[in-house]
């Protein structure tokens, strides 16, 4: 188990997105995904979402997907279901989200003040 700070962006747009610490571990992520994790990489930086979530026709994910899209210039999936952005450690474990992720997320579409 490791804390890390993390951007999570709910699919539901009434929802705001927030930077939260968390436990990075496999139950607190599909507890915050709703299920088995799927994980997408983007560099630094990779996110989770339930890997189920066209199957269960959960909504679209437009927030993550616009902030992939800003980030790396390529949108290669639709994006169902609540996601969780965290970043890396050099050795591959969970590590916080990128500053300039979160910077990103911010101009975007704004965040609700991170939590303790």
């Amino acid at each position: 188990m490791s804390t890390c700070t993390a951007l999570i962006i709910p699919a539901d747009l009434n929802e705001p997105a927030r930077v939260e610490t968390i436990d990075a571990g496999l139950e607190t992520l599909q507890t915050l995904v709703g299920g088995n994790i799927e994980a997408v990489s983007g560099g630094d930086w990779h996110f989770y979402l339930n890997e189920e979530g066209k199957i269960l026709g959960l909504a679209p994910n437009r927030r993550a997907g616009l902030l992939v899209l800003e980030e790396t210039g390529v949108l290669a999936d639709l994006y169902c279901g609540d996601a969780v952005f965290l970043g890396e450690t050099p050795d591959g474990d969970e590590g916080d989200v990128p500053r300039d992720l979160i910077d990103l997320a911010q101009q975007l579409f704004g965040l609700q003040p991170a939590t303790a």
